[in-house]
This record gives structure tokens, sequence and C-alpha cells, in this order.
């Protein structure tokens, strides 16, 4: 993946390969799903995965492709007590087209994210080496899971302040909540 600005973590994604995976798209996957996500939600995701530790810097990583933060100006810097104080709600997207290409996008229709999907079988796809387990509701809803293993976990609360996989995946997932079907745009 290339270097990205914006996902749940204070350093910009360097570590997964860019290397093209062949994708085996599974009819109604291909699209491009939207939500609006929150510091809270993310951080009650977070701790439900182990991750706790991450909350005061998870919501650091939602900047816009162009920088600009998703905390109020003059915002108390995040504490573990008070990760979200002054946190904006952002809509965000996400987008799987028909070639293997996964990527994100910001509130001002900014790619913060890119990579190559794959999907496993009827539930599962992963992104790079991430693992996600997925559900599609009459075609308008996308629901996601990731497949975090104990030394992903380990790896990340080890380095907190550091981009981490199970902290990405958490955030790209957003477990328990939505995300509808959007028109493409170009994305997809």
């Amino acid at each position: 993946m290339r270097k990205v600005a914006a996902l749940a973590l204070l350093v910009a994604v360097a570590g997964f390969s860019a290397a093209v995976v062949r994708a085996t798209p599974k009819a109604g996957f291909v699209g491009r799903w939207q939500r609006v996500v929150t510091c809270p939600e993310l951080v009650s995701d977070l701790k439900k995965a182990g991750l706790g530790v991450l909350a005061p810097y998870a919501w650091q990583g939602q900047t816009s492709a162009s920088g600009k933060s998703s905390f109020k100006p003059g915002s108390p810097k995040p504490t573990m007590s008070h990760p979200c104080t002054g946190a904006i709600a952002r809509l965000h997207s996400h987008f799987f087209n028909q070639q293997g290409r996964f990527g994100s996008l910001d509130w001002e229709g900014g790619q913060v994210d890119d990579g190559t999907y794959r999907i496993i079988d009827s539930r599962t796809f992963r992104i790079g080496p991430t693992r996600f387990h997925y559900r599609i509701v009459n075609g308008k809803t996308l629901m996601l899971t990731p497949v975090l293993t104990k030394a992903m976990v380990r790896q990340a609360v080890a380095h907190r302040k550091k981009f981490s996989a199970a902290g990405w995946a958490v955030s790209v997932a957003y477990v328990g909540h939505t995300w509808k079907r959007v028109p493409c745009k170009g994305w997809c």
C-alpha cells in the first residue's frame, strides 16, 4: 500500500505490499460503501478487540488526504480517559473494483488508503495480508469484521504509537456498523 495520511492510527500506513493480487470479486461486492465514522465507535471497537491502549492515538489518524484534522480547533490532546474530546464525525467510504483494487476516501473525496483485495470465500476476503469476514444484505448494506490473530494484537499493543495491521483492520471494519452502497463516481 502507498503511504497514507488517514486511517485510525498516529502513523501513516507503510507496511503492506503493493503487489498486484488477482481478485475474484463476488457479485455485489464490487462497489463503493460509505458511512459516517465516529471516534467513540472506533474507540469502542478497539476496546472490544483487545486494543484499548490504541484509543488515544486512533482518531489522530483520521485526517483528510490534504492533512485536515478530525478534531475541532483547540481540542485537547487525546488521552486514555478522554480520547475523543473535540473529535468530529466524518463521512468515509471504501471502494472495491473489478480488478481487485481497494481504497478509502475521506470526507472531501480524497483517497486516503489503497491496496489490493481478494475474495477468499463466500464470507471472507483479504486486503493485503489482512483478512476480513463480510456480509452483504440486500445488495445495499455491507458489514465487516476483521480477523485478528493473537500475534497481530500483541504487536499492536506492544507498539501502540505505531501503525499496526490490527488497529488498521479495526478502523477499516467498524464492527457491528453498516456501510451503505453509494454511487462509485469513478472509483470502482
